[in-house]
C-alpha cells in the first residue's frame, strides 16, 4: 500500500443479533441483508466510535464504505452520521466471509475454519477460502488508498474480512489473519495497525 494507506481505517460492525445469538449469518438472503442488523448496544457502540474517530482527526469529508449485510450498513450509517460525513457507499465485496454449511449454526465453528486458514488447508462445504476473501478486498483497498489521496476512508465490514483486510494492509500472509489482533465490536482502527503479535480471539 502507499503512503496513502495511513488514512484508510477499518471499523468493525457492532454487536449484532447474531452475536448475541451466538450464530453464523453469511449468506446474502433476507437473514444477512435484512433481518440480522444491530442490537441497541450494538447502535451505541457505532455511535461511540464515531466520537472517537472524531477525536482522531476523522470529520465531515470522511468516506464511509460498508458492506450490504444489515449489521455493517446499520453501523456504517450511525457512524457517519456521528462524524457529519454523507451517507455511507455500499459495496458487496465488503460482505461477511461465506461460511458455506455452518451458516445459521453456532458460532463455535470459527475455531475449526481458522484452524485450517492456518494450517493453508483448502475448505469444504462451500466455506470461501482465505485466498478468495483477499482478492475481492484488495481489490477495495487499491480503490481506497486511491479515495484517500483526497480524503480519509473508513471500511466498515465483517471479523474475518477486515482480519485479512489488516494482514493484507500490513504485507501479512493473509492466512495469517487470526494473528492480527482481534478487532472487537465496532472497533475503529487504521490499517496500518494491522501488525503486532497474536492476541487471545473472542468469538464473535
Amino acid at each position: 500500500m502507499s503512503s496513502a494507506a495511513d488514512r484508510v481505517w477499518v471499523l468493525r460492525h457492532g454487536e449484532s443479533t447474531a452475536n448475541v445469538e451466538g450464530l453464523i449469518v453469511s449468506a446474502p438472503g433476507p437473514r444477512a441483508l435484512t433481518d440480522v442488523g444491530l442490537t441497541a448496544h450494538g447502535r451505541d457502540q457505532a455511535r461511540q466510535a464515531a466520537r472517537e474517530g472524531l477525536a482522531q482527526g476523522l470529520g465531515p469529508r470522511t468516506v464511509v464504505v460498508s458492506s450490504d449485510f444489515a449489521r455493517a450498513l446499520q453501523t456504517a450509517e450511525e457512524f457517519a452520521a456521528g462524524l457529519g460525513a454523507a451517507p455511507p457507499r455500499v459495496d458487496e465485496r465488503l460482505r461477511e466471509r461465506s461460511f458455506g454449511r455452518h451458516d445459521e449454526g453456532p458460532a463455535s465453528a470459527y475455531e475449526q475454519i481458522w484452524q485450517v486458514d492456518r494450517d493453508r488447508g483448502t475448505h469444504a462445504g462451500g466455506v470461501e477460502q482465505v485466498a478468495a476473501v483477499a482478492a475481492r478486498v484488495r481489490a477495495v483497498l487499491e480503490e481506497a488508498d486511491e479515495l484517500a489521496r483526497e480524503a480519509p476512508v473508513v471500511l466498515v465490514a465483517h471479523g474475518d474480512v477486515l482480519q485479512i483486510a489488516l494482514a493484507v494492509g500490513a504485507g501479512r500472509d493473509p492466512h495469517e489473519h487470526r494473528e492480527v489482533p482481534h478487532l472487537a465490536n465496532a472497533e475503529l482502527r487504521p490499517l496500518g495497525e494491522g501488525r503486532g503479535p497474536a492476541e487471545e480471539t473472542r468469538l464473535r
